[in-house]
């Protein structure tokens, strides 16, 4: 859901140039995936201050830069979301864990399931998290389920 009524016509419009291209290329191919793209509000998902244009561009939204400057989470491509929901075959009803949350492929995920699936996703950064579940509640997906998960990694 936009910020206002006034925010809800340029981001249905650019939401669907977004949706047309992804059509033209062949990226969305089921009408499942074609609803959820139009449905689910990618501004709200992305960094603060970006504008319509670029948060509906083909292309990826940096969300969090760590000290030294370099991308720490984003919001992938358009195209290679698309294209991931179609290969996981999803069906209604269905149960999806998604590892590494900015939110947006998990309110995708939820809106092709419907009310009947579930989605869990995790991140192992508290404030990817935070935000994820403060924008998956302004958009409307309650149903996700967000935790931060503790990794463990050693050097080889």
């Amino acid at each position: 859901m936009a910020g206002s009524a006034l925010d809800t016509v340029p981001a249905d419009d650019a939401s669907a140039r977004l949706v047309d291209q992804l059509l033209a290329d062949q990226w969305i191919t089921s009408p499942a995936v074609r609803a959820a793209f139009h449905r689910v509000p990618r501004h709200l998902f992305a960094a603060d201050g970006i504008s319509l244009d670029v948060a509906y561009a083909n292309d990826v939204i940096i969300t969090s830069r760590g000290p030294d400057g370099r991308a720490t989470s984003s919001i992938s491509e358009p195209w290679l979301q698309a294209a991931m929901l179609h290969a996981a075959h999803l069906q209604l009803g269905a149960r999806v864990l998604e590892v590494g949350s900015g939110g947006f492929n998990a309110a995708l995920i939820a809106d092709i399931f419907g009310p009947g699936g579930t989605v869990a996703t995790v991140d192992i950064d508290a404030a990817v998290i935070d935000r994820a579940r403060t924008t998956l509640d302004r958009a409307g997906y309650r149903q996700v389920t967000s935790r931060m998960v503790y990794a463990v990694m050693r050097r080889r």
